[in-house]
């Protein structure tokens, strides 16, 4: 029986996370789902959401983006297109980002249905985002 998880996270630019831990939640399509060490083997979906990483009594938040979730007894392996932990987003940045993204969807008759899908990722994405900084501050 494992008492800790290996965790790991893999971007596009490769493993970017990995560390022994002892509880991951983490946002699925179908909510979010605590992950302890002897977890039932599972696939799942990641929404952009908040990532919570509890280890030696410490947790640490970040924000990521779709991705999915592999999840075995003493692993759990996220591949992700985005994690940024709480202290380093901008909140302005973020808030700036989002107010772009609003008014260029407000304006959809003139993008292509690419551009509106890139689009509505990203917003997704920095909504994320400044959820879990405004979470972070208010808790």
């Amino acid at each position: 029986m494992a008492s800790k998880l290996h965790f790991e996270i893999v971007s596009p630019t490769g493993v970017s996370r990995t560390a022994e831990v002892d509880m991951v939640v983490l946002p699925t399509a179908c909510g979010e789902i605590g992950v302890l060490p002897n977890h039932e083997p599972i696939m799942t979906m990641l929404e952009p959401g908040e990532l919570a990483v509890t280890a030696g009594g410490k947790t640490v938040y970040a924000a990521i983006g779709e991705g999915f979730a592999q999840i075995a007894p003493g692993r759990i392996s996220i591949l992700t297109d985005l994690v940024v932990e709480e202290q380093e987003i901008d909140e302005n940045s973020v808030a700036k980002a989002i107010e772009r993204a609003q008014t260029a969807l407000a304006n959809a008759a003139n993008l292509s249905d690419e551009e509106s899908a890139a689009l509505e990722s990203n917003l997704k994405r920095n909504v994320a985002m400044l959820g879990v900084k405004r979470r972070r501050r208010s808790g």
